[in-house]
């Protein structure tokens, strides 16, 4: 019997496996973390690439917005954004002209005690406020993209001088990976704009980890020409949140440098699918159902699926908050079956969060999803589609039971490492 440990929100899960079952353990690479983050944010600034300091892009009287991540997301921004308000001072900005937005893109609004968990004391320092994608007042409508996709913002960044955005760069279902320019041409867009790319047309054409030829970076390059994005601080993480590069300048030349250290630690081969796949989620991603899912969109939508056609995928996650986003659940409760949602889904199109009803059905047509350790009550999974086990090491033996012959593969950071099948 072999003992191994998956994420489950805060804490770690044993389970015990067989000897006889064939085990595939995917791990992201191991990269030694930065010992001093500040300092490498430092130098990150004092050397941008592709760009001049930052310091030397701004001048006296002009008024900046920074757009930073929302709890969903985790980095240093308490380190970071004091570092850029330092730059900006060097430049001649005043405090009163900066102000930071939290890319919320269609999430709930940040309390004042979450940014300040989040931020640290640089709260105090100069204006925060939420993005409101719903709110007609505080966006500014500038045309539409050649592709017709209305360029809709949030009206505090349009307006601004300056615009700088923090951000991540990880794999992501519809940009390949995040950060760069998305932050911005998603995080504090409206909800036209969010709805018009979050669709299902859009959804058919995109796969995590490639950008080359992806049509939703095309609309993100566009957007954000359209709006202007000045310069960017990205960092790539480990599973832990470890930071491992810090890249600072030019919203695309930086990204491009930061995606590939991220294709070497994230993109991990493996010899062939699972019939089980378990794929861990950590906190804040354990939060609620609708983030806590996206641990079997690493199994589904990479290059070729890590899990064979109805096999099943076991993802330990509390959900202390709930499903999340309503919408993706009113559309999955008044389906039929699986079909009958993507048939929605196209029919009908979605509000933005909507879109995690149709990846979910995507999901649900080549495996089952099982969630466990959860409390979501098991007659609310089942409304979506999904099961429920009271805890990992069950759902595994029951599969075990069902598949004796099952290969096993397990994903720690389902939320990071992209497997790649090996062809």
């Amino acid at each position: 019997m072999r003992t191994y440990s998956i994420p489950c929100g805060k804490k770690l899960i044993p389970i015990q496996i067989p000897d006889r079952v064939p085990v595939e353990w995917v791990e992201s690479q191991k990269q030694e973390p930065i010992s001093d983050v500040r300092r490498t944010v430092e130098e990150a600034l004092h050397r941008p690439i592709g760009s001049p300091r930052l310091r030397d892009l701004v001048k006296p009287g002009q008024t900046v917005a920074i757009v930073v991540t929302d709890i969903t997301r985790k980095l240093p921004e308490e380190i970071i954004l004091p570092l850029l308000i330092k730059e900006l001072l060097a430049g001649g900005i005043k405090r009163g002209n900066i102000t930071a937005v939290v890319a919320t893109g269609t999430h709930r609004p940040n309390t004042a005690e979450e940014l300040k968990e989040k931020f640290g004391g640089v709260v105090n320092e100069i204006t925060f406020i939420n993005h409101d994608a719903r709110d007609s007042k505080e966006l500014l409508t500038l045309g539409q993209t050649t592709g017709g996709i209305p360029l809709v913002f949030n009206r505090t960044v349009a307006q601004a001088d300056i615009r700088i955005s923090t951000g991540v760069i990880e794999t992501h279902l519809f940009a390949g990976y995040s950060g760069g320019v998305k932050s911005i041409a998603v995080g504090v867009a409206g909800e036209a704009t969010i709805g018009a790319t979050h669709n299902y047309e859009m959804m058919k054409e995109t796969r995590l980890g490639v950008i080359e030829g992806n049509r939703f970076r095309k609309f993100l390059t566009e957007a954000t020409r359209a709006l202007g994005l000045n310069f960017i601080v990205n960092v790539v993480q480990t599973g832990k949140k470890e930071v491992v590069k810090v890249v600072a300048g030019d919203p695309v030349e930086a990204f491009q440098e930061g995606v590939k250290v991220a294709r070497d630690i994230y993109e991990v081969e493996i010899d062939q699918p699972g019939e089980i796949v378990v794929s861990g989620v950590s906190h804040p991603k354990s939060l609620d159902l609708y983030q806590a899912t996206r641990a079997a969109n690493v199994v589904i939508f990479g290059p070729r699926p890590a899990v064979t056609k109805g096999g099943v995928i076991l993802i330990p996650a509390p959900c202390e908050d709930g499903c999340g986003h309503p919408g993706y659940c009113a559309i999955m409760k008044r389906a039929e079956d699986v079909d009958d949602i993507i048939a929605i889904s196209r029919e009908e199109g979605f509000a933005p969060g909507e879109q995690k009803a149709l990846i979910l059905a995507r999901i649900l047509k080549q495996a089952r999803v099982v969630m466990t350790d959860c409390t979501l009550p098991e007659d609310t999974l089942k409304e979506l589609y999904l099961e429920s086990v009271p805890t990992l090491q069950e759902a595994l033996n029951r599969e075990l039971e069902k598949n004796p012959k099952a290969r096993v593969v397990l994903i720690p950071d389902g939320l990071l490492t992209l497997p790649i099948v090996k062809r």
